[in-house]
């Protein structure tokens, strides 16, 4: 973790780095700004979970820096350390949602008290965060694979027509790049892919009956042409139609 002390007075600064029991709270990097203006540029490239700060500083003062904070996406915890036991200072610090004020003189028991409560704070809210990240990823996926499952059924169902990918697009207001990532994620085949191995499937169920013409079979999966649909058959099967009813009816005499 990091953390990082605010403050224009340099024995102020060398105070906290001392009286803090900064490892002991697994902290092991501290940052040093003597302004709000010095704080901003650090607090934006370090990140800090910890923030201790003074009110009152030339340039960017307390209030100011606690006025930015606010505004960014950063979830630390920001400690105020002032001279001045002011209803202003306080009323500011509420408003901009820091976490404690301390007053100076520091006094060394309250310091660790106070980072012991914000670092324990800090890990809720961050365990918090990820279990609510995590959630929503599970809830996401959970949802995926069930649109994913419908268009799988709804493909069953259609075998026989040439169903295309604008139109599973439509009916499931998805898109159609999003749909042919997520179905070959989850059944490991493209759609077009998925639809001929079930029409073929379809088919050798057919072949097995000996009264039904190959042209049959050949409509009856979704194929007008007879000898496309032989050649997509071989492809598949390493058979012709004929070879393949004349294996399966040899088989069961």
């Amino acid at each position: 973790m990091k953390a990082i002390i605010i403050d224009d007075e340099k024995h102020v600064r060398e105070g906290l780095l001392l009286l803090a029991e900064w490892k002991e709270h697994g902290i092991d990097t501290i940052l040093e700004a003597q302004d709000g203006d010095e704080a901003t540029k650090l607090i934006s490239q370090h990140r800090p979970e910890i923030i201790f700060t003074d009110m009152r500083m030339p340039k960017k003062d307390g209030i100011s820096l606690l006025k930015w904070l606010d505004s960014t996406d950063l979830n630390s915890m920001t400690i105020v350390v002032s001279g001045y036991d002011d209803y202003e200072y306080m009323r500011n610090a509420i408003t901009y949602k820091s976490f404690d004020y301390i007053l100076k003189p520091i006094d060394p028991d309250i310091l660790n008290e106070t980072l012991a409560r914000a670092v324990k704070k800090w890990k809720e809210e961050a365990l918090h965060r990820r279990s609510s990240v995590d959630a929503e990823f599970l809830a996401a996926s959970s949802s995926e694979a069930k649109s994913m499952g419908q268009i799988e059924v709804f493909l069953r169902a259609n075998y026989q027509q040439d169903v295309t990918l604008q139109e599973i697009a439509d009916r499931f207001f998805l898109s159609r790049e999003h749909i042919s990532r997520k179905f070959k994620q989850e059944y490991n085949e493209t759609i077009t892919d998925y639809v001929t191995r079930i029409r073929m499937e379809k088919a050798k169920e057919y072949l097995a009956n000996p009264h039904v013409k190959i042209y049959e079979v050949a409509y009856q999966v979704g194929y007008q042409n007879e000898k496309y649909f032989s050649k997509v058959f071989k492809k598949f099967t390493k058979l012709t139609p004929n070879e393949y009813r004349s294996t399966v009816l040899s088989g069961n005499r």
